[in-house]
């Protein structure tokens, strides 16, 4: 009997500081990421509740079980443990898998609240929320796009935020082929440079970039001219290139360029 009774305590005691470790470990994992994320830690205290209700039936059952006359009911527990884990893994497979990928999010911090993430044509916003199961997108027509974490972990993601908010957007004017290119070009580089969002990048030699207006195309009538303009974030630059679409078409009608009229047949 002692001796059992040792076993016991010696089982309870183990369970406490295992129980113990992994809800520190976990709280410290959690902690440090979620601030970097700015997601509230205290959506992931189920899963040191959940650790500590794991380790302490673990522990009840090899108690039952060293006991001479509850190791049948001892057995049994396991057994339906066994099966019970099963049915619920099963079960729960695809919410389990959004869990797991979810703490790789927190972990691995390839977006944060409030980042412009992309993950494809039809996806891609301002992170508004990232809860245990789902990832939440806010798009440009302020619908809330709610993406599972298991895809978004399947996906390759491009981060406009991530360490360099500012963006280059790709601004580009189909005109006809008998326009006058170079006034075109001088009326597309000042329309950018009166604009209150353009941003003047610096290259790698710490240098400001110049703007430059180049021919892209020149097909089926037709003269493909594009440029890249810098802006602080992404939403600042969809802002500018809409007022810029708008400022340039009519300098364009103004000083009689036109647009091609076959572009339809442009690849």
């Amino acid at each position: 009997m002692p001796k059992t009774l040792i076993y016991i305590i010696g089982i309870l005691v183990g369970a406490f500081v295992v129980s113990e470790i992994l809800r520190w470990l976990i709280k410290r994992i959690v902690d440090v990421n979620a601030k970097k994320l700015k997601v509230d830690p205290t959506q992931y205290s189920f899963m040191k509740n959940a650790i500590s209700f794991i380790v302490y039936s673990i522990a009840t059952m090899l108690i039952l079980y060293s006991i001479p006359g509850l190791k049948a009911v001892g057995a049994t527990l396991f057994a339906g443990a066994g099966i019970f884990a099963a049915i619920l893994a099963l079960a729960s497979q695809q919410a389990f898998s959004n869990i797991i990928s979810g703490i790789f999010i927190v972990i691995s911090k390839p977006f944060r609240v409030g980042d412009y993430i992309e993950l494809s044509a039809l996806h891609r916003g301002t992170v508004e929320d990232i809860t245990l199961r789902h990832t939440v997108i806010r798009d440009i027509q302020n619908n809330r796009i709610i993406v599972p974490n298991s895809k978004i972990n399947s996906e390759t993601i491009v981060n406009y935020h991530l360490n360099d908010e500012r963006k280059k957007e790709k601004i580009e004017f189909i005109i006809d082929i008998d326009s006058d290119i170079n006034n075109a070009s001088k009326i597309i580089c000042e329309e950018i440079t009166q604009h209150p969002e353009y941003l003047e990048l610096l290259n790698h030699n710490s240098e400001v970039e110049k703007l430059k207006v180049r021919v892209i195309k020149i097909e089926n009538g037709a003269i493909t001219l594009r440029t890249m303009v810098g802006s602080e974030d992404p939403d600042k630059a969809y802002e500018m290139h809409c007022d810029l679409n708008y400022s340039i078409k009519k300098r364009f009608d103004k000083e009689g360029i036109h647009f091609a009229k076959r572009v339809g047949l442009l690849s």
